[in-house]
């Protein structure tokens, strides 16, 4: 059942995702940097490394891990967190204010769910939480898993 619930919430964080969507809203800061051609603030772009870490539950079974993270911000106002091969790749949109937020929803093995992260990034830090609630399917038994956590990552 442990190898199962690990299983299943690499799966919500590591597989192939959906596109998510921000409100982009508001003025520049004349103070910041812009990228040319748009007012999304030039100093958000970069690549950002460091920690999501994540509590999952599941038939009263709690499991708590940590993974490593690779952000990175685009000069086109997108975020992109990276997985480990392209299919664990999820992209989200970036908001002026550099907020964000995106959605994963998962279909792999014998696992449904989704899982929505929302964050903000600053120019110096990338960080925000996860959510997600999901479904499996193992030896004849159905049960429920959530997800919970945070992450925090600073640019290089």
């Amino acid at each position: 059942m442990k190898k199962l619930l690990i299983t299943f919430l690499s799966c919500l964080l590591l597989s192939a995702c959906d596109d998510g969507d921000s409100d982009s809203g508001g003025m520049p800061d004349p103070t910041n940097p812009e990228t040319p051609g748009s007012s999304f603030p030039a100093e958000f772009v970069g690549v950002y490394a460091g920690s999501l870490n994540v509590t999952a539950e599941a038939l009263g079974i709690t499991e708590r891990d940590s993974f490593d993270i690779t952000i990175t911000v685009n000069s086109d106002a997108t975020i992109r967190f990276d997985g480990d091969s392209p299919e664990e790749t999820s992209t989200a949109n970036v908001g002026n204010d550099g907020a964000f937020t995106g959605n994963l929803d998962i279909n792999v093995d014998e696992c449904t769910g989704s899982v929505v992260y929302t964050g903000t990034v600053d120019g110096t830090t990338a960080t925000g939480t996860i959510s997600g609630d999901g479904n499996c399917t193992s030896g004849g038994l159905n049960f429920d898993v959530t997800l919970n956590g945070d992450f925090n990552a600073t640019k290089g």
